[in-house]
């Protein structure tokens, strides 16, 4: 395979972007600039945690299997002083069913 952008397609490759059509249409709509090709190849990817981070604090799921994840969403989201706290916060939304 060759071509203008060769390289650049071995570079985002290696970075984890092996669908050679859809990273050499990027490095085409980018004019074979590596990073703009990059960035729009991992937008998708940056979807779903993006999502999760911007979420309102009011939107905590306390049914979420992962205790361990609520509470760390919890000290991200909202002004608790330490991870008990945040703990008895977890435990308060499971009991009352928020």
């Amino acid at each position: 395979l060759t071509g203008p952008y060769w390289s650049q397609l071995r570079a985002l490759a290696a970075l984890g972007f092996g669908q050679r059509p859809e990273a050499a249409a990027a490095l085409q709509r980018h004019g074979g600039d590596r990073w703009g090709a990059l960035r729009e190849l991992q937008q998708p990817r940056l979807r779903p945690f993006l999502q999760r981070l911007w979420r309102p604090p009011g939107a905590l799921d306390f049914e979420c299997p992962d205790q361990q994840a609520l509470v760390r969403r919890i000290l991200a989201t909202l002004d608790v002083a330490s991870w008990g706290r945040a703990l008895l916060v977890a435990s308060l939304g499971r009991e009352l069913g928020l």
